[in-house]
């Protein structure tokens, strides 16, 4: 048995199986995705309709499931038309971050389907702490709150929600300070919200690097950069799946998926 997270496929689909298939993972093995499954890219929908259905893959909810509940009826109801959607919200969703490809995916679904998916949506946590070999990590999409680990969405105010999904050590805009993380060592944070490879090319060139996670002090961040489509660089921009039991990292890039 085997622990993984992953986090940010953005609707890459297509990708997330390769990377299941190239780890060889099986019903003995658990799955942490750590949001953002959905926005900008094709298959949104159809990912987190995967880790509902499969009793050891767990989700927490990025910013981008935030936005789509905060627009949709959680009773399942869709408008049929895109353009029925107004306000900053709906804006911010389905004009500003891609939110439209998921919509349009939504509405395609069954009434019933879309229920069900928007029950499990407000049940999914935004912060989990897990133990893995004696190992305390706390998994998040990108902030923290101490008392607000392992809470339901549906249970947690808007405030909270927002602080937890948006603000990142790795976002001069909306900053969460890296000593608010460090304070909890020997914990082990996996996040991602804020893509991995864009660190990395400041730090070693753009475009000089393979696609791999970004550590400051216990602070990891698994974004492999799927919110752009592999439209900036296929060979450094991908999924990234971590095992938490020995640290080992598998990724896949556009390049790679795109070869078939």
């Amino acid at each position: 048995m085997a622990t993984y997270v992953i986090s940010d496929l953005h609707g890459q689909y297509k990708m997330f199986l390769k990377l299941l298939e190239k780890v060889a993972f099986s019903d003995a093995d658990e799955l942490y995705m750590l949001g953002d499954a959905v926005d900008r890219g094709p298959d949104g929908i159809k990912i987190l309709q995967h880790v509902m259905n499969s009793p050891n893959m767990h989700f927490l909810l990025g910013n981008h499931e935030v936005m789509m509940l905060e627009v949709l009826d959680p009773r399942g109801s869709a408008k049929s038309d895109i353009s029925g959607y107004h306000g900053p919200e709906a804006d911010r969703w389905l004009w500003w971050n891609g939110g439209d490809r998921t919509f349009n995916k939504y509405k395609r679904l069954k009434k019933e389907e879309r229920v069900k998916l928007m029950d499990w949506l407000y049940s999914c946590p935004l912060s989990l702490k897990i133990e893995v070999n004696e190992k305390i990590f706390l998994l998040t999409h990108t902030a923290f709150l101490p008392d607000k680990i392992n809470i339901p969405f549906k249970e947690m105010n808007e405030n909270d929600v927002n602080y937890i999904v948006w603000n990142s050590p790795f976002r001069p805009d909306l900053y969460k300070d890296i000593r608010d993380y460090i304070y909890y060592k020997p914990w082990t944070f996996i996040i991602g919200h804020v893509p991995a490879c864009y660190m990395a090319d400041i730090v070693y060139g753009e475009g000089e690097h393979e696609l791999s996670s970004f550590t400051v002090e216990n602070v990891i961040d698994i974004d492999g950069g799927c919110a752009s489509g592999g439209r900036d660089n296929k060979d450094s921009r991908g999924a990234i799946l971590l095992r938490l039991d020995d640290m080992k990292e598998f990724t896949i890039t556009f390049a790679e998926t795109d070869k078939g």
